[in-house]
């Protein structure tokens, strides 16, 4: 699927559906390998990733189905269900490394962000 440049070298539409422009971190080696590919088939970097998409979506289907890569199997290690008092103890052995005075408004937005935290944990575990 080789594309046509315009006037001015840059390639024109796909087709009319927009698109936003979008970053990504990658490797030199990546970038490199993503631009002498897209160049021997015609493609923009973009296109060759879609194209990638296009072709593997069984890779890309919907995740309800496959476990993340990253996941443990959940029957190697049981869950420890904590109770407040565990939580909040956690919570002050974080605050305590932060190595900040207990009036830095820092510490104070951690502080409610943890608490908050903990009312979410517990409130989902319900």
């Amino acid at each position: 699927m080789k594309r046509k440049r315009d006037i001015q070298g840059k390639f024109t539409l796909k087709n009319q559906d927009y698109r936003q422009v979008r970053s990504l971190r990658l490797t030199d080696s990546t970038w490199k390998e993503l631009g002498i590919t897209s160049e021997c088939l015609g493609l923009t970097r973009a296109d060759l990733l879609e194209n990638l998409v296009q072709q593997n979506k069984e890779i890309f289907s919907d995740s309800r189905e496959t476990e993340p890569l990253n996941s443990e199997k959940s029957d190697s290690k049981p869950k420890k269900s904590l109770n407040k008092d565990e939580l909040s103890s956690l919570a002050n052995k974080v605050l305590n490394e932060l190595r900040l005075g207990k009036q830095a408004s820092s510490y104070k937005l951690v502080q409610k962000s943890l608490k908050r935290l903990i009312e979410l944990i517990l409130f989902s575990s319900k």
